[in-house]
């Protein structure tokens, strides 16, 4: 079975982590004003806190959520959570509180994530080719069994999609990658035997040079 090691050409092609980032707007603290809902919000509004504090811009929206960019995080924020300020639209949350709640939806979120990545399971590329199947996970990556050979991968490579769990490569992306790969591992394997070679060849010299320096010299006998 060939093994490819595709750490840094798969690095390449990771899946956004700004997807994971996207955490749900929380129900507003005690005490805090909640904004009128229903605010008009557009693409590159600004947010505001109810002090008048900036939260963060709008980068998109599909009408039923804002993703706010707050220049750390990007945050999916439900509409009926903004309210309409004399500035623009408000968000019953500072920018730290926002920051905090999306941080902490990452964390969650990553650490199921990784809790499905177990040996067996399959892989999907972009477009939802299956790849393979997970071989093993450790500290080094992941080793995704493929019908071209193992592919040893790194965890942030993988994340999850409507099917289960993503490569954010393509089929013909990782076949590229895993070719490109081949002829470094074979160079490298050829090197390694290179010095086998030569260190066993020192060996034997050596082991030579000592059965030589280690046989008794014959003594001469004088006539008598």
């Amino acid at each position: 079975m060939k093994h490819f090691a595709v750490l840094a050409l798969a690095s390449a092609a990771l899946i956004p982590g700004a997807a994971l980032a996207q955490a749900p707007a929380q129900a507003p603290a005690a005490g805090q004003t909640t904004a009128a809902t229903g605010a008009a919000v557009t693409t590159g509004a600004t947010v505001y806190d109810t002090s008048g504090g900036v939260v963060g811009t709008v980068e998109s929206t599909d009408g039923t959520n804002a993703v706010v960019n707050t220049g750390t995080v990007k945050a999916a924020i439900p509409l009926t959570s903004l309210g309409k300020g004399a500035q623009g639209p408000v968000l019953a949350m500072t920018k730290a509180q926002l920051e905090a709640a999306a941080g902490q939806q990452q964390a969650q979120a990553s650490a199921e994530f990784k809790s499905k990545l177990v040996p067996g399971a399959t892989v999907y590329g972009i477009g939802g080719t299956q790849l393979g199947t997970i071989k093993s996970v450790d500290a080094s990556g992941v080793t995704l069994t493929t019908t071209d050979g193992d592919a040893v991968l790194p965890v942030t490579g993988f994340g999850p999609g409507p099917q289960g769990i993503v490569l954010g490569m393509t089929a013909a992306q990782l076949k590229a990658a895993m070719s490109a790969a081949a002829p470094a591992a074979g160079a490298t394997a050829a090197a390694g035997a290179t010095a086998d070679a030569t260190t066993a060849t020192a060996d034997t010299a050596a082991a030579t040079t000592t059965t030589e320096t280690a046989a008794p010299a014959k003594s001469k006998r004088k006539p008598r």
